[in-house]
């Protein structure tokens, strides 16, 4: 079943919001609060390095206004499941390059090219 998961984090005001399907993708029961420390759990390990890396550009001050990654999370039943990320990162209206906020979709896909989906 290939969804589209939304999610919308707001550095200001500290809101993470993960849609239902964003949930259900990642393993996670819909009542639990997005949080990127759950997100990072979830993540394959021999994927996270990468993963950080794209996730904590918000953080700098070059930071893209877009990024996409792909990567495998893990759920509960030891399922490997491929996801393409896309996001926008969305900057202060004063002409600072603060990110107030980042948003984005999350895919599942089939394995990248040359990759097994079982990896």
């Amino acid at each position: 079943m290939n969804e589209i998961g939304l999610f919308d984090v707001n550095f200001d005001t500290g809101e993470c919001y993960w849609s239902f399907e964003l949930k259900r993708m990642l393993g996670v029961r819909h009542d639990v609060p997005a949080e990127f420390h759950l997100l990072l759990q979830r993540v394959h390990p021999d994927d996270r390095r990468a993963f950080c890396r794209t996730a904590m550009q918000p953080l700098r001050a070059d930071c893209p206004r877009h990024s996409s990654i792909e990567f495998r999370v893990v759920n509960d039943d030891g399922r490997v499941q491929w996801l393409h990320t896309e996001r926008r990162a969305i900057v202060r209206k004063d002409g600072s390059k603060d990110v107030v906020r980042i948003v984005g979709f999350v895919l599942e896909i089939g394995a990248p090219a040359g990759l097994s989906r079982a990896a």
